[in-house]
Formats: C-alpha cells, structure tokens, sequence
C-alpha cells in the first residue's frame, strides 16, 4: 500500500487543475472607455483603417447610390466620399474585395484582378492588373486590405488575394489538400501560398462537407513581417514569419464556448443550425493586433435555437454574426493568452484597433433611429 502526504496530494491535485483550467486571474483584461465621437450620416460607416499621421479614418457606407469609400477626421467629420466603382477615369470596374492606407497615408483598393492606389481626394494615381490563381470575389462588404514589403524593402510590395474572413472553397474544390492564403508579389509577379489546412491542429477532425464555411482568419504586422492565422474553426493562431514563410509559434485559444471544435468529426451535420440552412454555431471571426505584441481575437458564440427563433420571429434579417451580445474577445500577449472571455459593450460593434492598446467601436441599436452614428473608443488594460 502507498502512502501519499496530504501536501504531495495537494501539489499533484492542484498541477492537474491549472494543467485543466487554465486560470488567467493575475493578468485578466478589460475594456476601459478612453473617448468617443460621431460621425454626421444616415447610414453606418463601416471603418476598416486609421493613418496615426493625419487622424484619418478610412471606411466606407451602403447607400442607394452604391457602396461609398470615406475618409473621416479625428472629430468625425467625412472629409470625402465617392462611389468608386463605375466606368469613370476614377472608378474601378468591379467590385473592391479589401482597401488600406498605404505607408504614405495614401488608399489601396483591391479588385479581384486589379490593384489600384488613390490619393486622399479618391483620385486614381496607379492602377496594375494581375491574375490571382483564386478568383475571390465579395459583393455588398469590403474588408482590410493585408500587404507588406517583403524584406522591409519599397520595391517587393507582396499581398494576399483572398481578404480575411472570405472562404476560396465555394467552388466545391478539396479545401483539405490545399493552403489557406494566396500571396502576389507584384513586383516579381509570382503566387505563392501558405499555410497548408493539413498543418491544423483539427486537421483530423475536418470533414470535406465544411468547405464553403472554412476559412482564414488573419492579420498582417507589416512592421515585423509577421502572419497571425487562424480559421473560421479553430481552436489554435499560428504565426509565420513572411520573410522566410516559416512558422514561428502556435498559441492556444481557449474559447469560453466553442462545442463544435470538441466534436469528433467537424462536419455540417455536426453544426447546429435553423431548418438546416441558418449557421448558429460558434466562429472566429476576427484578428487584431496592439501594440507590445499584442492580440485580440474576435470570436462568435453559439446562438441556443430557441433564442434564435425568438430573434427571427422579431427580426427577419437577424443573424447572430451580426450582433454584437454574441460577439466575445479574448486577449494574448505574443505568446500565450491572458484573457478569459471579454464582453463587448453592450450593442458595440468592434471596427478597428488603433495606437495605445485601443479598440474603435461603432454603436449599433435598430430600435434607435438616429441621424448620425456613434463611435466608441476603449483601452484595453489590465484589471
């Protein structure tokens, strides 16, 4: 028979509970409200990039006339507005997939076969066709626009073709045997991809049937060259160095509610849904980086479906992705996470991170009618 002392039993008992419940208490974070302004308009700027320099925020809004680029000051202020897809000498002719103030506070807009650089008027000043080896094309949104310069060098300017949060796998091809992201590098005018869908932790677990609803999350740090990727279903963000495409680090995230990432096989049929048709299910959805290394990661929780059916039976259009109480950030210090679940302010719809550990949000309420639109800025900081 062995004896165990009560302080070993204690020890053994105490390593496995934090081994299993990672606890995150001496270094928990919270959003702290630093300022908040609005911006004149009847219909919500969606705000995808801010240029320190200048204080611009560069967005863009649904109107009747079509989808309108913006730059909007510090104050709120719209500066400039244009729809710039047309047959205009200043319009491009499909739809723009992403957009992004380059280094120079100038305004990249990507299209599907074409890159175009405007200025801050919304003036063409270059436009360079190319030919990607996946032909993505988003309608009635845009997203940021990832790039960096390979070697921190201006002439190799090298960006990715399929914008964050947009699936290449609708087209029913084998997303198991293929790579997540496809760069150009425009000045060489070669494709080369990265991070393989067999390199996932759940890798195992993927069932070809997910393919339209898999696919990457992630962010670019254009001052270290450096890719935070995840996917829409994940439990893990890997980060690669862009220099030498070689991945440097995996980080663990532990979601507060996350079901389907501990099913035995991720398939539709494991999804929890509405008439078979309406995703309720967990997501990521979001990266973003602050300064010191940090990250914050955006993430969808389940919707039950009764509450679901409730929303409806209010709302046609409702979706949970949409709405901000489903929403939940968690933060990670570069290499681990410090963070459990972080609620967003209540109908806060997060848009951007900005200098100083700081998140932009945008107020959305559909039982408020308002003519202008309230944004909200939070620090993040330790408890």
């Amino acid at each position: 028979m062995f004896l165990i002392s009560k302080r070993l039993l204690s020890s053994v008992v105490l390593n496995i509970f934090f081994i299993t419940f990672p606890f995150y208490a001496h270094s928990q974070y919270k959003l702290e409200k630093t300022e908040e302004f609005i911006i004149n308009s009847l219909y919500p700027i969606e705000i995808l990039d801010y240029y320190p320099k200048t204080r611009l925020y560069l967005g863009y809004l649904r109107t009747p006339d079509g989808l309108k680029v913006c730059l909007v000051n510090h104050e709120g202020k719209i500066i400039v507005q244009k729809v710039l897809v047309g047959e205009g000498p200043n319009q491009i002719a499909t739809a723009s997939n992403s957009m992004a103030f380059s280094k120079e506070g100038e305004i990249w807009v990507q299209s599907p076969t074409e890159i175009v650089l405007f200025d801050q008027k919304l003036d063409i000043k270059a436009r360079t066709k190319y030919q990607p080896g996946t032909n993505v094309q988003i309608y009635g949104r845009m997203e940021y626009f990832e790039y960096y310069y390979s070697q921190n060098t201006s002439s190799s300017f090298i960006f990715s073709t399929i914008p964050s949060g947009t699936s290449r796998y609708l087209d029913g091809r084998d997303f198991i045997t293929s790579h997540l992201i496809e760069f150009l590098d425009l000045k060489r005018g070669k494709l080369f991809e990265l991070a393989s869908v067999s390199e996932r932790n759940k890798f195992e677990r993927l069932d070809k049937s997910i393919g339209s609803i898999y696919f990457p999350i992630y962010k670019i740090d254009k001052s270290n060259n450096k890719l935070f990727l995840t996917t829409s279903l994940d439990d893990e963000i890997i980060i690669y160095d862009l220099n030498s495409h070689k991945l440097e680090l995996r980080l663990k995230i532990q979601h507060g509610e996350f079901k389907l990432l501990n099913s035995e096989r991720i398939s539709l049929s494991s999804l929890p849904s509405y008439k078979g048709r309406i995703n309720l299910s967990s997501r990521n959805h979001k990266i973003f980086l602050l300064d010191g290394g940090k990250i914050v990661l955006d993430y969808i929780r389940e919707i039950p479906f009764g509450i679901y059916e409730k929303k409806i039976a209010e709302n046609p259009t409702y979706h949970h992705f949409q709405d901000p109480n489903y929403h939940r950030l968690i933060v990670f210090d570069g290499t681990k996470q410090v963070s459990e679940d972080i609620e967003l302010p209540v109908n806060n719809k997060l848009m951007t991170a900005l200098p100083g550990n700081r998140l932009l949000f945008q107020i959305v309420d559909s039982e408020v009618e308002e003519d202008f639109i309230q944004y909200v800025i939070y620090e993040v900081v330790k408890k």
